[in-house]
């Protein structure tokens, strides 16, 4: 019997920036961090703000999306779509942060 050879597919890394560098750098994945300011139940997807920027976070699944309340602080990777103003990211994870020191992350990133 032949032994099965399994692909390994490897993703490009999540590049850790501000929701105002979207419209700029169109990165196949990004890592964003921000407050859920609202939900839209209609499309699965969240408006995330990062303190200075906006940008509309469509999930992949129901199950991601209801996990997510409005006020908390999370973190999505995902890919960016859309050109010029309109921006906005297909989540593929999206990670609880409000555990996270909000102050010493802006602190770290920003340097």
């Amino acid at each position: 019997m032949a032994e099965e050879k399994k692909e390994i597919i490897r993703r490009a890394p999540a590049i850790p920036m501000k929701i105002a560098q979207l419209k700029e750098n169109k990165e196949s994945r990004v890592s964003i961090v921000g407050t859920v300011v609202s939900k839209n139940q209609e499309i699965a997807s969240f408006i995330l703000d990062d303190g200075e920027s906006k940008v509309l976070i469509l999930t992949n699944s129901n199950q991601d999306f209801e996990k997510v309340k409005e006020g908390q602080f999370v973190r999505v990777l995902g890919k960016v779509w859309g050109e010029a103003d309109e921006a906005e990211v297909q989540a593929e994870v999206v990670q609880d942060f409000d555990k996270i020191d909000k102050d010493l992350y802006v602190k770290v990133f920003n340097n």
